[in-house]
């Protein structure tokens, strides 16, 4: 599915999704673990194209750091979906459509372009991930504007036999039809798994 190298010396794995334009959590992660490999997941043209610039990311070359240009949901096969780039911050697109309020020029996200983007599932990525070399993921960060606890359904049981520790954001209240992204369920599904 994805085409990346992991370095030999590279023992352990984290997941970013939802990078924005500079990938904070990222640089963080591979400044203090010299032997950590991160893949960050980040759909958004606009914020891929801002985390390319020198000097914005320090690790957008390094062979210990993937940015895969997909989103994440709950999807058996890999779909086409509309993306809502926010123009105001890149940081707060969305595969859900801002509420009117957050999307006004002067308030909020500012207005919105649509883009069509590739969308997979957790459990296409880990289906082909190298599980012969590392027997578990360290950690999965999500901030993914709406679509956290589809990203967490799309696991599949992946989450509850692979993965040690997860955050994910609840912020259904920002976008449309995303009502169901709310701490209560977030906890509700990671108590299940």
């Amino acid at each position: 599915m994805f085409n990346y190298t992991i370095p030999t010396n590279c023992t352990h794995v984290k997941l970013d999704i939802g990078l924005s334009y500079n990938a904070p959590h990222s640089q963080i992660w591979l400044s203090k673990e010299p032997n950590l490999f991160v893949f960050g997941f980040e759909p958004s043209p606009e914020a891929n194209r801002k985390l390319k610039i020198p000097n914005n990311n320090r690790y957008n070359k390094s062979d210990r750091f993937i940015i895969l240009p997909v989103a994440l949901s709950n999807v058996k096969i890999q779909e086409n979906m509309n993306f809502y780039q926010t123009t105001k911050d890149v940081g707060t697109s969305s595969l859900y459509k801002p509420i009117d309020k957050m999307a006004k020029n002067n308030m909020g996200f500012g207005k919105y372009n649509i883009v069509n983007i590739p969308v997979i599932s957790l459990k296409m990525f880990f289906d082909n991930f190298p599980w012969e070399r590392f027997d578990y993921i360290d950690y999965i960060k999500i901030d993914a504007q709406g679509s956290d606890l589809k990203i967490l359904q799309g696991a599949d049981y992946y989450l509850k036999e692979r993965v040690v520790y997860v955050t994910a954001e609840a912020d259904g209240f920002q976008y449309e039809d995303c009502e169901e992204s709310i701490e209560k369920n977030i906890i509700s599904f990671m108590i299940s798994q």
